[in-house]
């Protein structure tokens, strides 16, 4: 009963709508930061390498250190982070502010602000993943007020209704 509220309520669409563009901005605008001074992922990813996160019993999250050593071979090849980190962040900005694919936005959002605090960078992102979540819980709603409203029904039309047209005529013998 509560989800439904939370999912057609049009007083709560308003406010995940102001919610989802100001956090499309935000994300936005770190990615053009990003792309504007040549963001490179190479000393973040080394510092998160050669300095994870500890907790009282020592590293908190090895398996990410043992993903990022894989991923990059030891953090000598960056590169793709370098180029995924700014287009991904100003990807995520433009599906939330213009509410198109708005949960697969927050989907890669959440992936991202989640790697981040996993190699030590506070941040936003704990404000931020606040702030996903509360869309994802709002769903579609968050999106009502955006290009969605027509795309989803629109791609749903075209990719899952049967095909209309007759089907061929059996040979009579």
């Amino acid at each position: 009963m509560i989800m439904e509220f939370f999912r057609t309520n049009k007083w709560i669409m308003y406010l995940a709508t102001i919610l989802r563009i100001w956090l499309g901005l935000a994300w936005l605008m770190s990615g053009i930061d990003k792309i504007m001074h040549n963001f490179s992922a190479h000393e973040f990813i080394n510092a998160a390498i050669k300095n994870p996160v500890q907790g009282i019993h020592g590293e908190q999250f090895r398996w990410f250190t043992i993903l990022l050593k894989f991923v990059t071979n030891n953090g000598e090849h960056t590169g793709l982070f370098s180029v995924l980190v700014p287009w991904g962040e100003i990807l995520v900005g433009l599906g939330l502010m213009l509410g198109m694919f708005n949960l697969a936005a927050v989907f890669f959002g959440l992936v991202m602000n989640f790697s981040f605090l996993f190699a030590g960078a506070i941040s936003s992102n704990p404000s931020y993943i606040i702030a996903e979540i509360l869309i994802l819980i709002v769903g579609n709603n968050a999106s009502r007020l955006g290009l969605d409203y027509w795309v989803l029904p629109w791609l749903k039309n075209k990719l899952f209704t049967k095909n209309k047209r007759q089907p061929p005529l059996e040979p009579h013998f």
